[in-house]
């Protein structure tokens, strides 16, 4: 199975045995590795529709290099432009659909323009500096290979108690991208018996091409390059599963929104 962390270590064994001519010539480089992976078995499932009684258990994703704890709050935007966007979450027991209550629930994902708080923001178009970033700051014997943060921003990263019913709601701005992945949404429950589920949630690529090359801010780096195909991330989880939100319009407002189910086992 190919992992982040294999395709990093693969990215980076390339380059340091590769005769690069200058800077213009890494970039091109590492796209063309990214790119090159494209034989995943991405299968992603299309979140169902409030009253729908099955529950899918979600699947499990890397926590990814950005994580660090959030901050308690419902309004995670701060000072970042970007459409709003409303994200309304229901942590479930697996196969009952049994509401988990006090569970604390975890956001967090890039800016319109792909930057992550916390970490360096050049860095979110630049593969190159992303890959150097990582050789340098990261944790390597972790599969997660988590980084510390470098800065004191903490904007799009939230957390909030999940109610009798099991629900979180957390008002954000859809993401953008950054090179070397699709968009998506960290999720991280730290359930009430101690144990932690972590998953990403993605978004329809056709909604995301309209929205980026159409909106400011997101317009500036237009539609991401980066197909479910490509993302490496997806197969992680062990069977290729990722959830695939829909994507709703507000009527009374601009603004998008959308709902998720997390279904989890609990010991």
């Amino acid at each position: 199975m190919k992992t982040r962390r294999k395709f990093l270590l693969g990215t980076l064994g390339v380059l340091g045995t590769t005769a690069l001519g200058g800077w213009l010539f890494r970039q091109p480089i590492l796209k063309r590795i990214a790119m090159s992976q494209g034989d995943f078995d991405a299968t992603l499932l299309t979140y169902a529709p409030d009253g729908e009684t099955a529950c899918v258990l979600t699947t499990t994703a890397t926590d990814g290099p950005f994580f660090f704890p959030s901050p308690l709050r419902q309004d995670v935007r701060e000072d970042r432009e970007g459409v709003d966007f409303d994200f309304k979450m229901q942590l479930v027991r697996h196969d009952d659909c049994t509401p988990i209550e006090g569970a604390n629930i975890e956001i967090w994902h890039c800016d319109a323009e792909g930057r992550y708080s916390g970490y360096p923001e050049e860095m979110s178009h630049d593969l190159w500096k992303s890959a150097m970033f990582l050789k340098n700051n990261a944790d390597w014997d972790r599969p997660d290979l988590h980084t510390e943060p470098v800065t004191e921003s903490k904007y799009l990263r939230g957390r909030q108690v999940t109610d009798a019913d099991g629900w979180v709601n957390f008002l954000s701005v859809f993401p953008g991208w950054y090179a070397g992945r699709v968009p998506h949404v960290h999720v991280k429950a730290f359930l009430p018996n101690g144990e932690q589920v972590s998953t990403q949630f993605y978004f329809p690529n056709e909604f995301c091409d309209e929205l980026y090359t159409t909106v400011p801010p997101y317009d500036k780096y237009g539609k991401s390059e980066f197909r479910f195909e490509h993302d490496g991330v997806l197969t992680e989880g062990g069977d290729g599963a990722g959830v695939l939100l829909k994507m709703n319009r507000k009527e009374e407002a601009e603004g998008l929104w959308a709902t998720a189910r997390m279904g989890v086992k609990m010991a």
